[in-house]
């Protein structure tokens, strides 16, 4: 009730800290007035949450088991093409070790937190890491990028927080950026309107059988 204005009890929950997207994906939706903006579609909620960590804090929020599909954007470590879609198949938390960016290291024993959406994904897989913030992104390029292929803010903290509250999550990410000389800041809307578009419209025929 607090975070979402109403008590909702749907089983299929879009996410996104993106104003853009979440315009898109709440089209034709009811509006609710709680604490973060939300609408209805059918039995679906699309939720505009918060960027980074607080972004998990509905995760544990919903009262019944859930399907989550966050969408959100995150840079390239591997030369992706800027507009590419990705559906991670784990995550971890980039959390270095205190020094200098060119001597930062992670931990041998990295946590993968494992997607757990039944949907069968056609989108390329692979690893993200997620940082604090998009500073860090930048900062740390060349240590991530030996260990994952793509760096965002939410999606370990999602998978993770998904896996102790017992719900189906899924992160789709549209690549933003390729993370180097603080490429993120200059990304504009335009290079990824139209995968945005393709992606979000997608996702809506999904929750509405193709009508």
């Amino acid at each position: 009730m607090t975070l979402l204005g109403c008590d909702w009890r749907g089983r299929e929950m879009l996410l996104t800290p993106i104003r853009s997207i979440h315009t898109a994906l709440a089209r034709g939706g009811t509006e609710r007035d709680g604490w973060w903006r939300t609408s209805l579609i059918g039995d679906a909620a699309v939720v505009h949450v918060p960027q980074g960590t607080a972004a998990k804090d509905i995760v544990f929020a919903l009262p019944q088991p859930t399907r989550i599909t966050f969408v959100g954007l995150a840079g390239g470590l591997r030369n992706q093409p800027v507009g590419t879609t990705v559906d991670p198949e784990s995550a971890f938390i980039a959390e270095p070790s205190a020094g200098k960016p060119s001597q930062l290291t992670f931990p041998a024993d990295l946590s993968f937190h494992a997607r757990s959406h039944p949907t069968k994904s056609r989108l390329p897989g692979g690893v993200a890491a997620t940082v604090g913030c998009l500073a860090d992104s930048t900062l740390l390029h060349h240590r991530l990028a030996s260990i994952a292929d793509y760096v965002d803010m939410e999606s370990a903290h999602l998978l993770s927080a998904a896996a102790l509250a017992g719900h189906q999550m899924r992160c789709l990410l549209v690549i933003s950026d390729h993370n180097r000389d603080g490429d993120v800041f200059t990304s504009t809307p335009e290079r990824i309107a139209a995968a945005v578009d393709d992606l979000c419209q997608a996702i809506q025929e999904d929750l509405t059988g193709g009508q």
